[in-house]
């Protein structure tokens, strides 16, 4: 494969990627004067592609933390199309992201339907090069289709406190992290990014929850208050879903469910749980906190719920990112009523076309607590 054109793009520090002496040797006859004025303002990243570099099959072969991707890749046979020109980018999913599914031996692939196992990879397969640099600096929801022809909302997270202070550059695919460790790598013919989840995607939030077993009282409750429909319209939703373990501590059954009558409480008992917007958990972490003081007081989001406008929804600013419940006229607004903390990280951030789903690990509303008759 031919040398590529040198590419130079901004980033927050200087740093060179070359590969074979012939190539070093050329660049520095070439550029050198300037590529040492470059590293004196610490402001550039030069990207030096050459006919040396390993095409993209054949690096995640030769790298151990990319082998489960790569025993994905050789069952749903996609190694030859990684080994074209491309371009082709990879966000790809190291052997901790696919340990956290389930999934620790080479051979756990076998078993998997081959159609439906190159769908999911293709899901993590953009036709085109995509550097950090491509992105704009903090922002969300940069769209680009993927080569199962939907799109990945991207974000990058970019923040350069001095001269010579650490930088944050992380880049998020659907809520998904590569750090700067292992952005950027580049390839014969294209780059890859190492992320730490798989992605997960389903049409519909609706088939997000159906498919999994540990939600089913959830989806109880859900039909049970006339929210369940909602979850199948292409309007953006995002869910915040209690497990069935949180519903059976707050001794919400599947008979309790059964019986309940949805008249008798506020629109928060379910509403609280449904957001009627689009996002990653990552994206709370691009944009900071709101005004004010305190984990609660200023979190990272909060919004009116829907049909019980007295109360807020919110996701605290603290380390864990705990969601929680408080009234709008709360006299200490640091003291939320509920609170729950969110499932691991592979539990969160499932895609959907028209939404997004994060597991929660208790109940933010309670029935006693949302009797129509006891609001105030």
């Amino acid at each position: 494969m031919k040398s590529e054109v040198l590419i130079i793009r901004p980033q927050i520090w200087c740093s060179l990627r070359l590969v074979g002496i012939k190539t070093k040797l050329l660049f520095f006859l070439l550029f050198g004067p300037f590529f040492f004025s470059a590293c004196n303002n610490k402001d550039l990243d030069l990207y030096v592609e050459s006919e040396n570099y390993s095409n993209a099959a054949d690096f995640v072969g030769n790298n151990y933390n990319l082998s489960l991707f790569y025993a994905a890749l050789k069952q749903a046979d996609l190694l030859d199309l990684l080994k074209q020109e491309g371009p082709f980018t990879l966000f790809a999913p190291n052997n901790k992201a696919f340990n956290d599914l389930g999934i620790v031996r080479t051979s756990d692939f076998a078993s998997m339907n081959q159609d439906s196992l190159r769908h999911m990879l293709q899901y993590h397969i953009l036709p085109r090069r995509l550097y950090s640099n491509d992105i704009p600096p903090n922002t969300i929801d940069n769209k680009y289709v993927n080569m199962a022809d939907k799109e990945l909302f991207i974000g990058y997270k970019y923040s350069k406190g001095c001269d010579g202070c650490l930088v944050q550059s992380d880049v998020y695919v659907n809520g998904a992290k590569s750090v700067v460790p292992t952005q950027n790598i580049v390839l014969a013919n294209g780059v890859l990014h190492m992320i730490d989840k798989v992605l997960k995607y389903h049409t519909t939030v609706q088939d997000i929850l159906q498919a999994d077993s540990t939600y089913s009282l959830f989806v109880a409750f859900l039909k049970r208050t006339g929210n369940w429909e909602r979850l199948a319209q292409p309007a953006y939703i995002t869910v915040f879903a209690p497990n069935n373990e949180a519903f059976i501590k707050a001794g919400l059954t599947a008979s309790a469910i059964a019986n309940l009558n949805p008249m008798a409480y506020g629109k928060r008992l379910a509403q609280v749980y449904l957001l009627h917007n689009h996002f990653f958990l990552s994206d709370m972490r691009i944009y900071g906190q709101q005004p004010g003081s305190g984990y609660y007081g200023s979190p990272f989001y909060r919004a009116r719920i829907v049909g019980d406008e007295g109360y807020y929804f919110g996701i605290s600013s603290n380390p864990t990112m705990d969601v929680f419940i408080i009234h709008s006229q709360a006299p200490e607004p640091n003291n939320p009523i509920r609170i729950s903390q969110f499932q691991p990280g592979y539990r969160t951030d499932h895609k959907a076309d028209n939404g997004v789903v994060h597991g929660i690990s208790s109940l933010l509303v309670l029935p006693e607590e949302a009797k129509i008759n006891e609001q105030k």
